[in-house]
C-alpha cells in the first residue's frame, strides 16, 4: 500500500509515526521516572552530601576549601555552598566534570573515569561511590569532616532521555532518506540528467557523516545532562576539514561537464573513480568511519566531546589532502563525451559519469 504512494505522502505519513512514537516515548518515560529507586541527585546537579556536625561554616569560612574525593581520589569539585546543624550539616558540591579544573588533565581524566564508570549501566539503577569531604586548610593540612564509609547514589541520565534519542533517530532518519531519494550526498550531473544517473559523492558524504555525528552529541549530551555543551576544537576542526573538502572538491570540478553515468552501489561509488577503486578515496574513508566512531563511542561513556591527538586530526586533513589532490587529474566524463551526452569511458569496478585517465 506505502509503495503506491507519492515520496510526500509517504513521509507525512513516516512524520506522524515518529511524533506518536515520540509520545509514546515520553509517556513511558514519565512513568517509568515515577517508580525509579530514589537516588540522591543527577550529574551537573549541585547537592548537598553530609558531613560530620562538628565543624561549623562559620570557622571553615572559605567554602571552596572544601574539596570532595571519591575513592581517596581529588575530584577537583569544591564546594558551593555548606550548612550547619546537628542531623543535616552539608557540603553543596556541583557534579559538574567542566566545573573541576583543581587537579592535573591525567588525574582528572582517572577521577572521573571512576566517577562515571559506563553510564548506560545507570539506565535503570544508580550509582553509588564512596565519598569524603575534606577540609582543605592549607597547602599541608587537611580535615576529614565526612562520616567513615559515606556514600552517595547518583543518575547519569535524566528521565527525558529517550527524547534525546528519538530527535537523533529523526535527523539521521531524515538525512537517510534524502540521501536515498535527492541529490543531497551526488556528484554533480549533465543538465536535464536524472537523479539516478548522477553518483555518490565521497566529499559531500563526509561532510554529512560529520554532521549527523556532532548533531547527535550535541542533542544527546544537552538533554542527557540538562545544560548546553561546550563543541570542542577538535569536533570544530573535523566540521572544517569536511567543508573545506567539500568545497576543493567542488571548485575543481566546477568547470567540467560530467557525463550521465548510472547509479552504482553506494560504497563503490565512494571508492572509485574512473580507474576503479583508489587509495586515497579508500584511506579518507576508513578514516573518517573510525574517528567517526570513536567520537560516538566516548560521548556515550564519557559524556563530554572528545579531545582528539593532533596527530588523528592532522592524519585525517592528510588523507583529504590527498584525496583533494588526486582528484584534479580526474577526467569527469571528458570535454567530447560530455557534449554529445554519452556516458564516460568505465572498466569494472569503476565510477561511472567518469573517463579514465590517460
Amino acid at each position: 500500500m506505502l509503495k503506491d504512494l507519492s515520496h510526500g505522502h509517504r513521509a507525512a505519513y513516516a512524520t506522524l509515526l515518529y511524533v506518536a512514537i515520540v509520545i509514546a516515548v515520553l509517556f513511558a518515560s514519565n512513568y517509568y521516572a515515577d517508580r525509579l529507586p530514589p537516588a540522591q541527585t543527577h550529574v551537573n546537579k549541585s547537592y548537598p552530601f553530609p558531613r560530620l556536625p562538628g565543624t561549623t561554616c562559620a570557622q571553615i569560612g572559605d567554602v571552596t576549601r572544601l574539596a570532595l574525593f571519591v575513592k581517596d581520589m581529588d575530584t577537583g569539585l569544591r564546594a558551593v555552598g555548606c550548612s550547619d546543624g546537628d542531623k543535616a550539616a552539608a557540603a553543596s558540591f556541583a557534579l559538574h566534570h567542566e566545573g573541576a579544573a583543581k587537579t592535573s588533565a591525567e588525574i582528572d581524566r582517572a577521577v572521573w573515569d571512576e566517577i562515571l564508570g559506563n553510564p548506560l549501566e545507570t539506565a535503570k539503577k544508580p550509582r553509588t561511590l564512596d565519598y569524603d569531604i575534606r577540609w582543605l586548610k592549607d597547602d599541608k593540612t587537611m580535615q576529614q569532616l565526612a562520616a567513615p564509609g559515606s556514600t552517595f547514589s547518583f543518575y547519569i541520565f535524566e528521565w527525558w532521555s529517550p527524547t534525546a534519542v528519538a530527535v537523533v533517530v529523526l535527523v539521521w532518519g531524515l538525512l537517510v532518506y534524502l540521501a536515498k531519494h535527492s541529490a543531497l550526498l551526488r556528484d554533480a550531473s549533465a543538465k536535464g540528467a536524472s537523479l539516478e544517473a548522477r553518483t555518490f559523492s565521497l566529499a559531500r558524504t563526509q561532510m554529512a557523516w560529520w554532521f549527523a555525528i556532532i548533531f547527535a552529541a550535541f542533542v544527546f549530551l544537552w538533554l542527557v545532562t540538562g545544560e548546553m555543551p561546550t563543541l570542542s576544537g577538535q569536533a570544530l576542526a573535523l566540521l572544517g576539514i569536511s567543508s573545506a573538502t567539500t568545497m576543493a572538491s567542488v571548485g575543481i570540478s566546477a568547470d567540467r561537464t560530467p557525463a550521465p553515468g548510472e547509479t552504482g552501489v553506494f560504497f563503490r561509488d565512494l571508492l572509485s573513480d574512473a580507474n576503479g577503486i583508489t587509495i586515497q578515496r579508500f584511506q579518507m574513508l576508513v578514516m573518517t568511519i573510525a574517528l567517526g566512531l570513536m567520537f560516538l563511542i566516548h560521548v556515550a561513556t564519557r559524556l563530554t566531546m572528545p579531545e582528539f591527538d593532533a596527530s588523528l586530526l592532522t592524519l585525517l586533513g592528510i588523507s583529504a589532502g590527498t584525496y583533494v589532490g588526486l582528484k584534479i587529474p580526474e577526467d569527469q566524463g571528458g570535454a567530447g563525451k560530455a557534449a554529445s551526452g554519452e556516458a564516460g569511458d568505465t572498466t569494472d569496478g569503476a565510477k561511472s559519469g567518469y573517463s579514465a585517465t590517460s
